[in-house]
Order: C-alpha cells, then structure tokens, then sequence
C-alpha cells in the first residue's frame, strides 16, 4: 500500500495524466477481482462475505492510499457497482439470504453492536445493487417467516433494517 500511497501523492504533484491511468488501472483490478467473487456460481454462499471484505479491503486503501480522494472514490464506487450487478439478480436475492442468515435465532451469540455493523456493511452492498425489487421480494418472505415462526433473533433488529431500508428507498 505505501507504493500506492507514494503514486498517487506524486501523481498529484506532477501529472494529472498519470492520475487518470492509475485510476483505469484500479479500476480494472477491482472488476478483475470482483468478477471472480461474483461470477464463481460454486461460491454462491460466500458471495456476500466476500464482497463485504473486498469492500473493506477498497475502502481502506481509499483511506490509506488516496486520502478519500473523490475520483478514486468514484472509481471504487463506479467500478464496484459494475461487477454487484454483473449477474443480474442473484446477488440481490443472495445479499437477501445472508440478512436471513444473520437475523435468524440461530446468532444469539452476536451482540446487537455486531449485529447492527453487519446490518450497516450489508446496506452498503444493497446500494450497489440495481435489483432491488427482486431484493424486496426475497426480504419481505424471509422477514414473514422469521416472524411467523418465532426464529427471529431481535426484534430490534428486524425493526432497525427495515427503517434503514425505508431510509434507503425513500418510502
């Protein structure tokens, strides 16, 4: 990351040029990187942890090595948007699943504080993605079952993701 770092400072001092084409170089690294999570069909169950690392991994080189530049910023933004929707629906019903997973009885074990982080990092994912109806359509059955059944971990929980997801579509 220091050789990053050291690239773009000087590339921000001498030529703007080459801040572009460290731009398409990072870029192509993260659809490069990022099609390989989404693609691999093998991996569906991973998919969502995997994209939250990657996403961790960005957003602290954006930090470390960018200063939160907002070109890079909208590199990453960009660039990542690109490969969540690489396949179409699937990662909206699989970001679905891994909230059901999460919000189920089955993670009593996890404190509401870690609770309400995944919650947070998953909405992050849920920006990216363009099916968003079809995100709905999975949520709503999964949130109906764990209430219906009694599985569901917090009901503070549940009550906090949906707020957050009215927030986020704006009803």
């Amino acid at each position: 990351m220091d050789t990053v770092s050291r690239t773009f400072r000087g590339c921000t001092h001498c030529f703007k040029g080459q801040c572009k084409s460290l731009s398409q170089a990072i870029s192509s690294y993260i659809r490069r990187t990022g099609q390989s999570i989404v693609m691999d069909e093998e991996k569906d169950k991973d998919m969502v942890s995997s994209l939250l690392e990657f996403k961790a991994s960005l957003d602290s080189i954006l930090e470390e090595s960018f200063s939160k530049n907002e070109a890079f910023c909208n590199t990453i933004k960009d660039s990542f948007e690109h490969l969540i929707n690489l396949r179409q629906n699937r990662p909206a019903e699989l970001i679905a699943k891994f909230l059901d997973e999460k919000l189920r009885d089955g993670n009593k074990g996890t404190s509401e504080e870690e609770l309400e982080g995944t919650l947070d990092k998953v909405l992050v994912l849920f920006r990216f993605i363009q099916g968003k109806d079809v995100f709905e359509a999975f949520y709503k059955k999964d949130l109906a079952k764990r209430l219906l059944l009694g599985k569901s971990a917090s009901i503070d929980a549940e009550k906090s993701m949906i707020s957050k997801l009215k927030t986020e579509c704006g009803s």
